[in-house]
């Protein structure tokens, strides 16, 4: 008893010390690594260690069921509705997941609904909330907030979450009883087309049924969504269905003698035993009437590829494509409006349609461009009109059946009009800008040049063939500088040249052909292109991607289409234009537009019905605009409203070149045909009076340069009767204060400029305290001018090759570095550069300082002709770029965040960020670290400091989380031993007693 006595205390304690143990190694093991390293302090770690638990989360609800409202991209596998019938939104979907999810979870055997057919259903279902299994019920691990309950230790659960669980208990239950109530199932009918092919008469549809309902009950409802004519009811031996009436031939189909063939009931792939009013329909039940033989399985529907589009207006009233020819496999029997849904969604356009008593409509489609709802217009007489395969369709979408290769349009128009032919390029208002400087932003924009133009010998540095000199359709542009590039149209393209090689880097569609004469401008990180029609064209200067395009401005009954043939005027935001109806003589009216950059909205256009702007040009004085007209009259425009300010001043010519403004503000210059230049003072209230004028030339067009107070400006020379008249083009050099002639230059290396005209605008150099004029004429060869002021005559100092020489009506472009590119009418482009007497440069070509200079294309870069030639952006390292060479911009490195496209500049003053994925082993660590880092080598503990993640060698917050780990398992090992101990220390204890 003794022994017993004295045994007992210690059993107790033995026991008491294993449950002690067993609770500390189970209370470490089990608490959860981001609770436990929250306690104790290691904050960096517990974000670390929650995140797995997150994911797996988020991979549970992730688990590839499509989501209410998310889009398909499957191809259509369902059939049509016929003739007048209600086509249903929801469309079979061939390997597709459904757009709705079923009420188990699923969308039944071989059919998805989509939101709008449920709707439309008795009692369609709701959305189901995020992390629901489509039941109702919250998928597992998931909390009703969607989160993880990673807080819960075993059984135990705190006040709150007891009531959080009863309360979506009770939900649950609820909605369980609620959806107990209906089932979903699917239905489709499936008959001969007018050519004996099989094909849906109604596509497989979602329904949603009351629990008990059976076959018949859905047929019916079937029959009445579709809108088939359906000859059915209840005899003696229940339900039956006699006949269904075609909706391809009209007739009405039922028992045939002759083929054995009648409407026979399948359910689920099999032919059913029972009729369809004994059926007692399941969830996810999929019902087939199928017009065929007893014996034969459901017939095998057809599928081929059709194309749908939809052609709308942008913001600026031009017909664009909203959705473009996607090409779509569908079912033999799919009806346009099926086809359309699928576009719609497929697209991401939003739009009202639906099936209604007359059958499926589509009343609006929203504008991607302005987010208008685009309907019926009284005013217009517009709206949404089908077309098929070019046609006007006279049946509605619901009823037109479509056949292999059918291209359906939907088309923004009125009634009796043709379908609109759309612009070959698609606007992305939303495109960046690169924030560019230019050298030469557009014509006669920088006539007088900085730049260290060649003053001794000239060498060719290269000639690129723009179009072919027997083309004579195709219309060339003047050039202009940009960032880095050369950039020229032509016909209906812009091209981004290398000015080094000559090479085009890329390439731009136009919305249409530029016209004889097209004077581009580079203004805001767009390249804004005058084409035929009167309308302009923005297009990004890195990416040459369009950002808008101005709609076509009317034609003119007796001079036909608006020529773009003005110059452009950058001022205040806007670009300022001019247009001519005219012929190779004459014009008869004309628009003077404005044109905001940012937008491409007009702003404003004033019609001129008297004549137009022919090769003219606005000057900008303060808030006025100075222009003159082919009729020879010079007037003052308010520049905010279009508006014209006084009374103007008839010069007696037309005017056919730029008006120039002199520095003062208040006087410009402006040449007329006739060979004079007339000096016009401006007045505060916009009145006009000449202040002189000067015979220079017996005809000129040319666009006089202002340089150090004088005015450079060519024509042409006539001398002798109308019998023996000679021509010879002319240089003068006028004083801009006296208007006095001072040179009149009509020879080159003393040889006269005969038969020809200049019609450049001069430009002007000066240099070493001398001042050089460079040129064209417009007459064979078609090379280049330079005049020394002071010197007797001219030089001609490029040539081109016997198969470039032509004429020459262009003016001269100059590079930054001083060379000189221009063109002359053999289709070719022309660069030029200064030689010393060595054959050396003449001067060096300096390093273009330009931070925005773009990285190399992606893709779309030609092929040079010789490989050693390097194109820009050929850098190793590309602005915003890695280091890889590669052009691209990745990760964080462009400014703002992502990916920047091929081409994009850097923002001035934004340098790339440094990545900060991995860190090398003798990268230095942070400022500031060093007493967390000298904590850390002495204790060997990690360092808690928060957001310090990067670890020698690339590991982040791995250490941290694999010590909390540690602690787990030390955690364990303690409870193991200790029961290993206790053990021992029971049994010796036994042994003694």
């Amino acid at each position: 008893m003794l022994r017993s006595h004295k045994a007992a205390p210690c059993c107790g304690v033995a026991r008491h010390a294993v449950t002690a143990v067993l609770l500390a190694a189970l209370t470490v093991a089990s608490v959860p690594t981001a609770a436990f390293a929250e306690a104790l302090g290691i904050e960096g770690a517990v974000a670390a260690a929650s995140q797995p638990v997150a994911s797996e989360v988020a991979a549970a609800s992730d688990d590839g069921t499509q989501r209410p409202g998310a889009e398909s991209g499957a191809p259509v596998a369902g059939g049509a509705a016929p003739e007048g019938a209600a086509q249903d939104d929801a469309v079979h979907v061939e390997q597709g997941a459904p757009e709705e999810e079923a009420v188990d979870g699923s969308a039944g055997a071989g059919a998805g609904a989509t939101g709008d057919a449920q709707q439309e259903a008795p009692g369609g279902l709701a959305d189901e909330p995020e992390g629901s299994d489509g039941a109702g019920q919250l998928a597992a691990g998931a909390t009703a907030t969607g989160r993880p309950d990673s807080t819960q230790a075993g059984a135990d659960r705190d006040d709150a979450a007891e009531d959080a669980s009863a309360v979506e208990s009770a939900d649950s239950q609820e909605k369980d009883a609620e959806d107990a109530q209906k089932l979903n199932v699917t239905l489709a009918v499936v008959g001969p087309d007018a050519d004996g092919a099989h094909a849906y008469w109604a596509p497989s549809t979602s329904l949603e049924m009351e629990d008990g309902s059976t076959a018949a009950d859905a047929s019916e409802q079937l029959f009445k969504r579709a809108g088939l004519t359906a000859d059915y009811g209840t005899g003696d031996y229940g339900w039956y269905l006699n006949t269904i009436t075609s909706p391809y031939t009209g007739d009405a189909l039922g028992w045939d003698q002759a083929t054995g063939k009648y409407w026979q009931l399948f359910v689920n792939g099999e032919a059913s035993e029972l009729g369809a009013g004994g059926v007692t329909l399941k969830a996810g039940d999929v019902v087939t009437w199928a017009y065929s033989a007893f014996g034969d399985g459901i017939p095998t529907v057809g599928a081929f590829e059709v194309s749908v589009s939809v052609v709308g207006p942008d913001a600026n009233g031009n017909n664009v494509t909203w959705a473009s020819n996607t090409r779509l496999t569908v079912e033999n029997g799919t009806a346009a409006a099926a086809a359309s849904e699928l576009l719609f969604k497929e697209a991401g356009l939003k739009a009202d349609y639906g099936t209604g008593s007359y059958g499926w409509y589509l009343n609006t489609i929203t504008s991607p461009y302005t987010g208008d709802a685009l309907g019926w217009d009284q005013a217009t007489g517009k709206y949404w009109q089908l077309f098929v395969n070019g046609t006007a369709s006279e049946l509605g979408a619901g009823s037109v059946m479509l056949k292999a290769g059918d291209a359906v349009t939907w088309a923004y128009s009125a009634s009796e009009e043709d379908l609109p032919e759309p612009l070959p390029v698609v606007p992305d208002p939303d495109a960046p800008r690169p924030e560019w400087e230019s050298a030469w932003p557009g014509y006669a924009s920088g006539s007088n040049t900085e730049a260290a133009t060649p003053t001794g010998e000239v060498k060719e540095s290269w000639v690129s063939s723009i179009k072919d000199s027997a083309d004579w359709a195709t219309y060339v542009s003047d050039p202009i500088y940009v960032g880095s590039y050369v950039y020229i149209a032509a016909g209906a393209k812009l091209l981004q040249i290398d000015p080094a090689t000559g090479k085009t880097v890329r390439e731009g569609a136009l919305a249409a052909p530029i016209d004889s004469i097209a004077r581009m401008v580079y203004a805001d990180g767009v390249v804004v292109v005058p084409l035929s029609g009167g309308r302009l064209q923005a297009l990004t200067a890195d990416a040459l991607t369009t950002v808008w395009v101005t709609a076509k401005l009317p034609a003119n009954e007796q001079g036909g289409e608006q020529q773009s043939l003005s110059t452009l005027i950058v001022k205040d935001g806007c670009v300022y234009f001019g247009t001519a109806a005219a012929d190779w003589s004459d014009s008869y009216g004309g628009y003077l537009v404005c044109v905001d950059i940012k937008t491409g909205s007009v702003k404003w256009k004033t019609e001129n019905a008297d004549a137009g702007y022919y090769w003219a040009g606005a000057a900008p004085i303060g808030s006025l605009l100075v222009m003159g007209d082919d009729t020879g009259f010079v007037y003052a425009v308010d520049s905010q409203q279009g508006t014209r300010v006084g009374e103007g001043l008839d010069l007696g010519a037309r005017v056919r070149s730029t008006v120039v403004a002199d520095p003062d503000g208040s006087t410009v210059y402006v040449v007329t045909v006739d060979g004079v230049l007339h000096k016009v003072r401006v007045g505060a209230d916009g009145e006009l009076s000449e202040a002189g004028k000067v015979q220079f030339a017996s005809a000129s067009t040319g666009t006089p340069t202002l340089a150090g107070g004088r005015l450079y400006v060519g024509g042409q020379l006539v001398q002798g009767s109308s019998g023996g008249q000679a021509r010879c083009g002319v240089l003068a050099v006028i004083d801009a204060k006296t208007l006095q002639v001072e040179h009149s230059i009509t020879s080159a290396d003393g040889a006269a400029l005969e038969g020809s005209n200049v019609m450049s605008a001069p430009v002007v150099s000066t240099q070493g305290g001398a001042t050089y004029v460079y040129f064209t004429a417009n007459s064979l060869p078609g090379g280049v001018y330079r005049y020394r002021v002071g010197d007797a005559t001219a030089s001609r100092i490029y040539t081109p090759s016997e198969d470039k020489q032509n004429y020459c009506m262009g003016s001269i472009t100059v590079g930054p570095d001083g060379s000189l590119y221009y063109v002359n009418d053999s289709g070719a482009l022309f660069a030029i550069a200064g030689v010393g007497d060595d054959g050396s440069d003449d001067q060096e070509q300096p390093e273009t300082d330009n931070p925005d200079k773009p990285e190399k294309p992606e893709g779309d870069t030609p092929e040079s002709e010789d490989d050693d030639v390097q194109n820009p952006g050929d850098d190793d390292t590309n602005p915003g770029g890695d280091g890889s060479g590669d052009g691209g911009s990745k990760g964080d490195n462009a400014a703002g965040g992502g990916k920047a496209p091929a081409g994009t500049a850097m923002v001035s003053g934004k340098k790339p960020l440094a990545r900060t994925e991995t860190a090398s082993e003798d990268t230095d660590e942070p400022e500031g670290d060093g007493d967390e880092r000298d904590a850390e080598q002495a204790s060997g503990a990690l360092s808690a400091t928060a957001g310090k993640n990067v670890r020698k060698g690339g590991d982040t917050d791995g250490g941290q989380e694999d010590s909390v780990r540690m602690l787990s398992v030390a955690g364990l090992v303690a409870g193991v031993i200790g029961l290993v101990l206790i053990g021992a220390w029971l049994v010796r204890a036994r042994r003694r007693a």
